[in-house]
């Protein structure tokens, strides 16, 4: 039966394969967006590069009013967001022991990676400010003051496990709320026990579980949110309710209580109200296409995920970027979240197993008539019973998850370069239609950034990629996107390990018409006063790209572009070569075209058949003659010269074509030939093994003679058989029983020939006898 079962997997498996190859065509096109600019096209475009020499691994870690604070390779650097430059008092320098690098190299690692790399900064209510690095492996935490010199200097240091990452490529996230740090990382060397943890700047804290798998399972962090009275991480791990269907990653949310102070005797000094659900990013259909992997979230905003009229039409929401598999068909996808519907799925049933040989099936929490939910925060931890711990041990996984906003991706970009890594989104702007708009900006992997916006009415979701940016070279990663407006100004900072820049959030100056700029779509963009300018009070239409305010369109007056040549071609006096291809065959020596001579005229009907009966015979016969000749020759002079027009104009305009259709033709053959072979193959392979089944009965020649001669030897010994009764009566009960084996072939390892012939005599039969 589980034979069964895994042939089944297989061929459905195939199956799948198949289906996304067969329309893996359309996963190999980039977006088309309105506007491609490179950075040089760009106006206003701000650079911080930072000091020269290695790459500083720049990552963006706090944003505090008109600064943003850059974690680095053993540095802090306080960037000013208006004008991109660096506040020289304010930089932090921590490089880690020279014990401390010697012994990180000593556990192979490399020397970049034994440095002290910035990951956590934070302010502590008093002001002070609170910084954790990697330090070679082996995180540390400092709290700074300000001195009277405006710089800042240390105030006291300590041991930063589970407050850091130890790798600096490790995710990891953490949020500062009511004077607690809540991070999430890994408390070890190896990053064998991730944990969500809280501490108060020293003191002992809460954590998860540890080393359940139930809990968190080889997680990957990428975003926090305080909201409310609690707390939200969002991760991707490997799915444990998925465990029994193969290995895979499944996105989450998870959430705690601000106030939770863990269990008094059970659960000391552990979550109480640690709970996740799966996150639904998925393209729809009979079988939904799942984007598994989520990698970065924009920050938590009043938004709308579609266009409306009504300023006060939106909701707490945020965005995200998923990926498929690093081994699947390659995509990117950008999903939107309601916060209402991540709470109405904390609040279902939880998904349980009886035991590890069990499904994970929808479990109800106990007595929900007579106890709130457990997923509630409670105003005391200490006062949970016992029976509703050991349920909520048990149990940390929602069983619903939660559904994308619309029910499909925002912007799906499927492509092999060019995946989506980091997001921001400029919320509810409002457009010269009238309407308001959700602006997302999308890092990738290539350098660039997309402009993103959902044009659709009601439940539909029509996308638009308004503009595609090059800001990096093409092996930079996009890691931070930040939106700054203040002070008259607006930009898009953006951020990678090598520089920081800030680009316009808008190009409407690269309009210069009222059409082009209406076919924009962007909603920063409108015709206003005989130009294309940042204005919500002119001319735009973000559903179809045209307005009647910019006049009709304009007809083209080009006409299909002709050469010299087709019209030479159409005015001379076609040749007979033209005319003729089957002559052509003559003229194989290379020899000049032979001219034909003009042939003669059709004859009418009537002359050919009408007066038969009045004329000779030889005078019928010769006239019929000349009438094949002249139908096999196919010569009509009253059709000739458009015959010729019409050759001449399609040879003209397939000849620009031809060469080019056959080219992808014959590559379009040769990449199906490769991919049927390929899955044929594959598909034989696993039928065929599912198939096969263990041949028991088809022994080798040594086995045959070793079975028979044990069964032999046995015989001797006179140990019981069984026997027919029935068989030995017809042969007499003492008639000697001669067994003989000669179906072996020629070449046997047998000894004495190639045959067994040993006589098996004088078998006592008893009345019963068994094998």
């Amino acid at each position: 039966m589980e034979r069964n079962k895994l042939c089944v997997m297989k061929i459905l498996s195939l199956l799948s394969t198949l289906l996304l190859v067969k329309k893996s065509h359309s996963w190999q096109t980039d977006i088309h967006a309105n506007l491609h600019l490179e950075l040089s096209d760009l106006q206003g475009v701000q650079v911080y590069e930072g000091e020269s020499g290695n790459s500083p691994h720049y990552k963006l870690v706090h944003v505090e009013k008109d600064s943003m604070l850059l974690g680095a390779r053993n540095k802090m650097y306080n960037i000013s967001m208006s004008t991109l430059e660096e506040n020289v008092l304010e930089r932090i320098e921590w490089e880690p022991r020279d014990f401390d690098k010697k012994v990180c190299q000593t556990k192979m690692k490399t020397e970049e990676e034994c440095q002290n790399h910035i990951r956590v900064i934070g302010k502590k209510p008093s002001g002070e400010l609170y910084v954790c690095g990697t330090n070679a492996f082996k995180p540390k935490c400092r709290t700074y003051i300000k001195s009277e010199e405006m710089t800042y200097v240390m105030k006291t240091e300590e041991k930063g496990v589970g407050r850091c990452a130890f790798d600096p490529t490790h995710n990891s996230s953490y949020v500062f709320s009511d004077g607690k740090l809540f991070s999430a990382t890994v408390s070890d060397f190896s990053e064998r026990d991730p944990l969500i943890f809280s501490t108060k700047y020293g003191s002992s804290g809460l954590r998860t579980e540890q080393h359940d798998s139930k809990w968190l399972n080889d997680p990957n962090f990428v975003g926090s949110f305080d909201i409310k009275d609690k707390i939200y991480f969002f991760f991707r791990e490997t799915a444990v309710e998925h465990i029994n269907c193969g290995k895979t990653v499944f996105s989450r949310v998870a959430r705690i209580c601000k106030n939770d102070r863990g269990g008094q005797i059970m659960m000391k000094s552990i979550w109480t109200s640690f709970f996740k659900a799966r996150l639904n990013c998925s393209i729809p259909g009979d079988y939904p296409y799942y984007l598994d992997e989520i990698q970065s979230t924009s920050e938590m905003g009043q938004g709308n995920y579609m266009s409306t009229d009504r300023s006060d039409n939106r909701t707490d929401m945020l965005y995200a970027v998923f990926r498929t598999p690093e081994n699947s068909i390659q995509g990117s996808a950008v999903c939107a979240f309601k916060l209402s519907d991540i709470e109405k799925t904390f609040m279902g049933k939880f998904k349980g197993q009886e035991s590890t040989y069990h499904n994970w099936l929808p479990v109800s929490h106990p007595n929900p008539d007579r106890t709130q939910h457990p997923s509630t925060c409670v105003n005391d931890s200490y006062q949970i019973s016992e029976p509703m711990l050991n349920f909520i041990k048990s149990h940390t996984l929602m069983d619903g998850a939660v559904p994308s906003a619309g029910g499909s991706p925002i912007i799906v970009l499927p492509t092999f370069k060019g995946r989506m890594t980091q997001i921001a989104v400029d919320w509810q702007v409002h457009a010269g239609d009238g309407r308001y708009y959700d602006v997302i900006f999308v890092g990738t992997d290539d350098g660039r950034v997309l402009k993103v916006i959902n044009k659709g009415r009601g439940s539909n979701v029509e996308t638009v990629v308004i503009e595609n940016l090059q800001v990096f070279p093409e092996e930079y990663v996009v890691t931070g996107l930040k939106i700054y407006r203040a002070n008259g100004k607006e930009k898009l900072i953006v951020v990678s390990k090598e520089k920081v820049i800030s680009v316009p959030l808008h190009q409407c100056e690269h309009q210069d018409s009222c059409r082009s700029c209406v076919r924009l779509q962007d909603p920063y963009c409108s015709w206003v006063d005989d130009k294309c300018a940042a204005s919500d009070r002119g001319l735009q239409s973000i559903l179809t790209g045209k307005h009647a305010g910019c006049g009709p369109e304009e007809k083209s007056t080009l006409s299909p572009p002709t050469t010299s040549k087709p019209k030479e071609i159409a005015t001379e006096k076609p040749q007979c070569d033209c005319q003729c291809p089957k002559n052509n065959e003559n003229n194989l020596s290379g020899g000049p075209p032979t001219k034909m001579p003009d042939p003669p005229a059709p004859l009418d009907e009537d002359e050919i058949g009408n007066d038969l009966p009045d004329r000779s015979l030889t005078d019928r016969k010769s006239k019929l003659e000349k009438f094949e000749i002249r139908q096999r020759l196919g010569v009509n002079n009253q059709n000739k010269d458009s015959e010729v027009k019409k050759a001449t104009a399609q040879e003209v305009r397939s000849s620009s074509e031809s060469s080019l259709s056959v080219a992808e033709t014959a590559i379009a053959i040769v990449v199906s030939i490769v991919l049927s072979s390929i899955l044929s193959f594959l598909a034989g392979y696993w039928v065929r093994s599912c198939r096969s089944e263990p041949q028991e009965n088809q022994l080798t020649n040594e086995e045959i003679y070793g079975s028979l001669q044990k069964n032999h030897n046995k015989l001797k010994d006179n140990e019981p058989r069984y026997v027919n009764h029935a068989q030995l009566e017809r042969n007499n009960s003492q008639k000697q029983l001669n067994l003989i084996v000669t179906n072996i072939q020629k070449g046997s390892n047998l000894p004495n020939g190639s045959a067994l012939q040993k006589p098996v005599l004088n078998i006592p039969v008893p009345d019963k006898t068994y094998v």
